[in-house]
Order: structure tokens, then C-alpha cells, then sequence
């Protein structure tokens, strides 16, 4: 049984049957010596040998991957506004189905914006 570590993916699976994984997409019985403590996203593999980004690749890395997180969070939020839309619309549309069978008139979006903007800071 064996150790192995993905060329591409880092990816390290223990006490596996050797041939199993080939050595063109894996290196067997890797030595981690050098990145011991860190993620596999600051190794550096070349050929057989797996060594330790520097501090100053790590923090562009990091900065890059900050950067890419910032974006994500941006768009969820853009996303937010058109599912809070949605969801206002399917809840003035509940709300007069139940209106409708007491016999009470319908409510617009206008009028839940204007109910909204009233509770806002209250």
C-alpha cells in the first residue's frame, strides 16, 4: 500500500493499491516534508517533487481569491434584489387570493412598497 498525491489536483489519498494510479496522473509516495502545514493550493509540483510557494506568491493567491470572493458576494446580492422582487410579487399574490374570498380588494405591489416604506426604521 502506497501514498499518492494528483499531479493536477493535489489531491492526496492514502494507503492505496499503487497500481491503482497511474504514475503519469500520480506521484507515489509523495514527500510533503516541505508543505507540511499548508493548503495544497500553495504547492508546487514539478515532476516528482512537491515544494512550498513563497510568502509573497501565497499572499498574491490569497489576494486573488479575496478578489473572486468579493465578486461572488456582489452578485448573490444582485441576485437578492430580483428574488426579494420575486418573492413580494408571489406574496401580494397569496395575499389577495385570501383577500378576494372575504371580499376585500386587491393589493398592488405600489401599495406594499408604500406599507413597507412606512415600517422602514419604526
Amino acid at each position: 500500500m502506497a501514498n499518492v498525491l494528483h499531479r493536477t489536483t493535489k489531491k492526496y489519498i492514502q494507503s492505496v493499491n499503487t497500481p491503482d494510479y497511474p504514475i503519469e496522473d500520480w506521484i507515489i509516495n509523495p514527500d510533503l516534508s516541505a508543505v507540511t502545514g499548508f493548503e495544497s493550493k500553495y504547492w508546487i509540483i514539478t515532476g516528482d517533487t512537491v515544494t512550498l510557494m513563497g510568502a509573497a506568491a501565497r499572499d498574491a493567491l490569497d489576494a486573488a481569491e479575496l478578489e473572486t470572493t468579493k465578486d461572488a458576494i456582489v452578485n448573490q446580492i444582485d441576485n437578492l434584489n430580483d428574488i426579494i422582487r420575486a418573492l413580494a410579487s408571489v406574496l401580494v399574490d397569496e395575499l389577495n387570493i385570501l383577500r378576494t374570498q372575504h371580499s376585500l380588494p386587491n393589493r398592488t405591489l405600489a401599495q406594499l412598497k408604500t406599507a413597507i416604506r412606512n415600517k422602514l426604521g419604526t
